[in-house]
């Protein structure tokens, strides 16, 4: 094999990496997707089951007092359930960008150093962490 061959493998690695990385990106961001689906499914049938609820729980009141109570305990569940799941939701979509953010940094820092190797490699020139270059 020829330093001109051996330079047009190792560069054609390149691509293949950053293809890697973005499937890989693809595939966290479907499954933290299919997580908030399911968590709000979840979330959005037991509201409707509790809403359908409430002409049974209102037909047994005997004073408008009682459709009060209940219609002011209906609204403040509603209303507690509704802060929690979206603090529920902000708090995944928080920490999957974190982790997105740290595997980011980590692959990237992988990609700078093979990129470098190869630059290296192909021209003799090293790459320096401040983007200046020097004769190898």
């Amino acid at each position: 094999m020829t330093a001109t061959d051996d330079s047009r493998t190792t560069s054609a690695e390149f691509p293949q990496a950053a293809i890697s990385h973005a499937m890989n990106y693809g595939a966290e961001a479907m499954r933290a997707l299919t997580d908030c689906q399911g968590r709000y499914a979840s979330f959005v049938s037991k509201r409707i089951k509790e809403d359908m609820a409430m002409p049974a729980r209102l037909a047994e009141c005997k004073s408008p007092m009682e459709v009060i109570d209940v219609w002011a305990d209906f609204y403040r569940t509603a209303m507690e359930q509704y802060a929690d799941h979206a603090r529920s939701m902000t708090q995944l979509g928080q920490q999957a960008l974190e982790d997105t953010v740290r595997e980011a940094e980590v692959e990237a820092a992988e990609i700078a150093e093979a990129t470098g190797a190869a630059i290296e490699k192909a021209t003799g020139i090293k790459a320096v962490a401040d983007n200046k270059t020097r004769a190898a």
